[in-house]
Formats: structure tokens, C-alpha cells, sequence
């Protein structure tokens, strides 16, 4: 039976969980998931995580912080003036905010009296994850574009 290369599409259902139960993502019941194992965009533990697998596999990967969304890093908070947001803020509230000409997606995570503490890191950041994935189809990459 076939078994997924570095440079097959692979066609998944998943569920993404933190380790305690949350759920953050899940395709099952949906649409599923198509992904080029060398596209850099997906994650590459969970790319990674298929190689070698074959259809009909059911996988659970389970992933360390750094090999999904990245260690918490407390120096990767921001105090600005409040008068330099929104008026109408609030905590947990996501913003998109210019830093050195670069866009950053932020989480605002504390609000004070003249000011407020935003958040680079990624809301999962810190996370371990497990990935139950379900090989439906793999093919490809080639034979797929053409």
C-alpha cells in the first residue's frame, strides 16, 4: 500500500486538542483537509507526523509547545498608552497593531487606569497539542497540479 512522501498531498480529517480536552480545531463532519507535506505554512511536526502514513490510518500526534504554536515568552508583552487603542477596548480583545512598520496580531490581557498590556504570543502558545488525524487520501503533489 502506499505510504505518504515529503512531496505528496495528503487529504485528512483532525481534531486539534490541548492536553487537557479543549478542543481548537475539528474537520471531522466538515469539509476535510488537503495539505502538500513540503508546504511550509502548515506546521511542519504535523506534516512531519504523516510521512509514511497510509489511507484508512488513524494517527494521534501528540506535540510539545515548541512544535506547535511556541514557547510563552513574557518578554513578548507590550505597555502602550491606552490613548494609543480603540477607545472601547477590552480584555481578551484581539487587535492588529503597526510595530516597526510590521503588522502584529495581539491579545490585549490587561487594562489599566492609563494604559494596557498586549500580548505577541499566540493564544496557544505554551500549549502541548494532540493531533487524531485520519488519513483519507494521499496523491501526488505532481499529478495533482497537472
Amino acid at each position: 500500500m502506499r505510504t505518504a512522501g515529503p512531496t505528496d498531498r495528503v487529504t485528512i480529517h483532525y481534531a486539534a486538542e490541548t492536553r487537557d480536552g479543549g478542543v481548537v480545531e475539528d474537520t471531522f463532519g466538515r469539509r476535510p483537509l488537503t495539505i502538500a507535506l513540503d508546504d511550509p505554512r502548515f506546521l511542519k511536526s504535523l506534516r512531519e507526523g504523516l510521512l509514511g502514513s497510509q489511507v484508512g490510518q488513524t494517527k494521534t500526534l501528540s506535540l510539545e509547545p515548541d512544535q506547535v504554536f511556541g514557547v510563552r515568552d513574557n518578554r513578548m508583552q507590550l505597555r502602550v498608552p491606552l490613548t494609543a487603542l480603540p477607545g472601547g477596548i477590552r480584555e481578551g480583545e484581539q487587535l492588529t497593531v503597526q510595530v516597526d512598520g510590521a503588522e502584529l496580531d495581539v491579545w490585549v490581557v490587561q487594562l489599566n487606569t492609563n494604559e494596557a498590556v498586549l500580548d505577541v504570543n499566540h493564544p496557544l502558545a505554551g500549549e502541548a497539542m494532540q493531533y487524531r488525524v485520519e488519513i483519507l487520501a494521499i496523491e501526488n503533489a505532481h499529478d495533482a497540479v497537472n
